[in-house]
């Protein structure tokens, strides 16, 4: 029996050991929040890496993901948040309370890495890619292969600056995107969802006129829209459903209680698109 035990707890603790051994690979690397924004503002890691956020300045801060991995509770000074990374890509980051001060994370080994600063935005917006190399050379090659519904895929050349690269294009609808780079291929292929364009305005408040459009890369003629309001709950009420002419748009009149009214124009996803909604509008009657 002793003879039996003696191997098990070799092998145990050889598993230990062999457990333990990729915690000690990881590491950490602190970004500091000042007055004038995050430093250092761009950071590589590897997988498994934790990047921690020190508010140094004297008053609070957030990190926020821009794309919504991420969000620090409001750091007071002195405090700290950390984010471990696991997956290879590249993370655009900003301070919630100060949207200028912003922040990227790269996360690579031997590939080369990507990102997006949206992956949902409105017809005719703008969308930033961007991306590392693992060494950070300047003058560098990296392939964007952009996917866009309904059309073939297309590349851009882009160049590294300091082993970082960036594009920036106004998808026409939903569009999928990776890197390729000296016969690497980024670990992630970012999807950016688009919805279209809802344009909703009074013509004349006094006769309760009202407009609506639809704009995209494709007609929405002939398509329904819901005009919606907020009502005392919170909770939105479709008033009327309209119907597009064949320029994607329409004059009706509105149907909404006297006073104050908080509404909005909504359509419903289509393929290449995901469901769309006008601002948010004040009706006062």
């Amino acid at each position: 029996m002793r003879r039996f035990f003696l191997p098990l707890i070799a092998l145990l603790a050889f598993a230990c050991v062999a457990s333990a051994a990729p915690a000690q690979q990881t590491a950490s690397k602190t970004v500091s929040i000042t007055s004038s924004g995050f430093a250092p503002e761009q950071v590589t890691v590897r997988p498994g890496d934790t990047v921690t956020w020190k508010n140094t300045d004297n008053t609070s801060h957030e990190v926020m993901s821009d794309t919504g991995l991420f969000k620090s509770p409001t750091l007071q000074p002195g405090e700290a948040y950390s984010y471990r990374f696991d997956v290879e890509s590249s993370y655009s980051y900003h301070d919630a309370t100060k949207t200028s001060a912003t922040g990227v994370v790269n996360v690579l080994t031997n590939s080369v890495s990507i990102g997006v600063t949206r992956i949902r935005t409105v017809y005719g917006s703008s969308v930033r890619v961007f991306g590392s190399i693992p060494s950070g050379a300047t003058g560098e090659s990296v392939t964007l292969h952009l996917t866009t519904y309904g059309r073939p895929t297309t590349t851009k050349d882009v160049v590294t600056d300091g082993g970082v690269y960036e594009y920036s294009f106004r998808p026409s609808a939903n569009t999928e995107v990776y890197a390729t780079w000296n016969g690497t291929t980024s670990k992630t292929s970012p999807k950016v969802g688009v919805r279209p364009l809802v344009i909703f305005r009074a013509l004349n408040r006094s006769r309760n006129l009202f407009f609506v459009r639809v704009k995209a890369a494709k007609s929405y003629a002939h398509k329904l829209v819901r005009i919606q309001r907020q009502n005392s709950h919170g909770v939105w009420v479709t008033t009327r459903i309209i119907r597009l002419n064949a320029r994607s748009q329409a004059r009706f009149s509105g149907k909404f209680p006297r006073g104050t009214t908080k509404a909005q124009a909504w359509t419903t996803k289509t393929p290449g698109y995901m469901a769309g909604f006008s601002v948010l509008k004040l009706i006062s009657r």
